[in-house]
């Protein structure tokens, strides 16, 4: 029932899934209180995802991507990296899924989302079925929240307002779908890790890699 009652809540007083036609991001860092993060607190780089659990493409992105930035950027504290709650491909259960990683705290915020991220066929079959508080339920019983602590979580207005307040954040940076990149503050056009690792390395300071040099060709036979 709060599902559903979430879901109504978010397409209406969002318009979640339609293209917001806002600018390209401004060039600058918006900062939002409540952002979760990892990394360099104070990077002369940060790196904002706006993204969702649920999202194909973002599952999609991590899988390809993430673990290659986050050990060359940010294990290294040369980046920080900002995940911004933004529901896209199914609001109420996203939503769910941010209330829980938000209640588990900081130190657990991006394993949970790494692991719905691992679990998202599973979830979004359970959601068809019918059945996802329970898929939901052992997601958060994985990093120690409760059964009783789960319906707390999903039913805390705060963490719906934090949803409202990144939607109207999105709008400012210029988001239209997910998942979209910002680094420092402009839209990343290639959000592959090569692509990004470019953007980032620009910024950074860092010398693009020399071409390697062609091989020497093999001593002509006798």
């Amino acid at each position: 029932m709060f599902l559903r009652s979430l879901a109504v809540t978010l397409i209406a007083g969002l318009a979640l899934g339609a293209c917001n036609q806002g600018g390209g991001g401004g060039g600058s860092v918006n900062i939002m209180e409540g952002d979760s993060f990892i990394g360099a607190a104070d990077s002369k780089v940060t790196v904002i995802e706006y993204g969702a659990p649920t999202c194909p493409g973002c599952k999609s992105w991590h899988d390809t991507n993430w673990a290659q930035l986050k050990k060359d950027y940010i294990d290294t504290n040369k980046i920080k990296f900002v995940f911004r709650e933004f529901p896209s491909h199914n609001p109420p259960v996203d939503a769910a899924i941010f209330a829980m990683a938000r209640c588990a705290g900081q130190a657990k915020y991006f394993d949970l989302i790494d692991e719905a991220f691992l679990k998202q066929i599973e979830i979004e079959k359970a959601h068809q079925a019918g059945t996802v508080m329970n898929e939901l339920k052992t997601l958060g019983g994985k990093f120690g929240l409760s059964s009783g602590q789960v319906d707390a979580c999903i039913k805390d207005k705060k963490n719906l307002d934090r949803i409202f307040a990144v939607r109207e954040m999105g709008d400012k940076d210029g988001v239209q779908y997910t998942p979209t990149f910002l680094i420092n503050g402009t839209i990343a056009q290639d959000p592959s890790f090569s692509g990004m690792k470019a953007q980032i390395d620009s910024l950074l300071g860092v010398a693009p890699a020399a071409p390697a040099a062609p091989a020497a060709p093999a001593p002509a036979q006798q």
